[in-house]
């Protein structure tokens, strides 16, 4: 029994895509053998292959950027607080609230053309 497209690190399925290439019909041929051999499908067997030799990701954009942990949290919580600590008695204002107010004195200035 296959247990399918599963990460040995995790419990779910893997997100997946699609990706096509061209191979000449004697390495197809080679392929589908070795996978049979193997008690496997093409994909799976190609992907264990490409699992093999493609190295992992180190310190991907993803990890720096696209989730947002509770060490990003602690991390960031501890960058507002050495600011604040820099610059003592300094009033930080809102930048979400300043790029409000910005925004609609733009769109004054462009209601009065």
């Amino acid at each position: 029994m296959h247990q399918g497209h599963y990460n040995h690190e995790e419990s779910r399925p893997k997100k997946r895509s699609r990706l096509i290439i061209d191979i000449v019909p004697e390495l197809r041929r080679r392929i589908k053998i070795a996978a049979a051999e193997n008690d496997l499908t093409v994909q799976e067997y190609v992907g264990r292959i490409l699992e093999q030799a493609v190295p992992p990701e180190r310190n991907s954009t993803r990890e720096q950027y696209g989730c947002l942990n509770r060490a990003a949290v602690d991390k960031l919580l501890q960058t507002r607080e050495a600011i604040i600590r820099a610059h003592p008695g300094q009033v930080f204002e809102d930048s979400s609230e300043l790029i409000h107010q910005a925004h609609e004195e733009r769109s004054r200035e462009l209601e009065q053309r």
